[in-house]
C-alpha cells in the first residue's frame, strides 16, 4: 500500500499578505528618498547648465564682438542666452534690440532667487560681465549661491546647504 502526502508546497495567504504589507512598508520609506535624491540631481544639472550658459555667452560676446546676455525670466521660468544686435532699418532708425538664442527651461523643482536687480547679466566684448549675486534653490532644500565676478566674467556656484 502507497502512500501519498496530502501536503502542499507553496505559501499561505497570510504569508502572502504579510510579505506584500513589508514591502509596502519598504516602499514608503523607500520612494521619498529616491524623490529627493533625483531632485537633488536636477538640481546639480541646472546649476551645470546655467554655467555653461554663462560661458558660452562669454564666449559669444568675445569672438562676436558684441554684448550677449543670460536672462533668467522668472514668469516663465525660462533661461535665455540673448545676442544685442544693433543696426539700421530701411528709413535709416537705429534699431537696438535682444535676439534670443539658446533657450533653457528651469525645472519644476529648481527655484531661482534673484537677491537684487533684474535677472540679466550682460556679457561684453572685453570678457567683462555685469556683476550678479543668487539663489538657485531645490525643492527639498538643496541650496547652491552662485556669483558671476564683474571683472573676469566668472561664474561661482557654491553649495550652500
Amino acid at each position: 500500500m502507497v502512500l501519498h502526502s496530502c501536503a502542499r508546497r507553496g505559501f499561505t495567504f497570510i504569508e502572502l499578505i504579510f510579505v506584500v504589507t513589508l514591502m509596502a512598508v519598504l516602499a514608503a520609506f523607500t520612494v521619498p528618498q529616491f524623490r529627493r535624491s533625483f531632485d537633488s540631481l536636477v538640481l546639480q544639472n541646472f546649476v551645470s547648465d546655467f554655467s555653461s550658459l554663462a560661458m558660452y555667452a562669454q564666449a559669444k560676446a568675445i569672438t562676436g564682438g558684441s554684448e550677449t546676455s543670460v536672462d533668467i525670466d522668472l514668469t516663465q521660468k525660462l533661461l535665455l542666452a540673448e545676442d544685442h544686435v544693433k543696426y539700421q532699418d530701411a528709413y535709416g532708425g537705429n534699431v537696438d534690440l535682444w535676439v534670443t538664442g539658446k533657450v533653457k527651461a528651469i525645472p519644476d523643482p529648481v527655484s531661482v532667487d534673484l537677491k537684487a536687480g533684474t535677472g540679466k547679466i550682460v556679457f561684453y566684448p572685453d570678457g567683462t560681465s555685469d556683476s550678479a549675486d543668487f539663489n538657485i534653490v531645490g525643492k527639498y532644500g538643496g541650496k547652491y549661491s552662485v556669483t558671476v565676478d564683474p571683472g573676469t566674467g566668472y561664474v561661482n556656484a557654491k553649495k550652500t546647504e
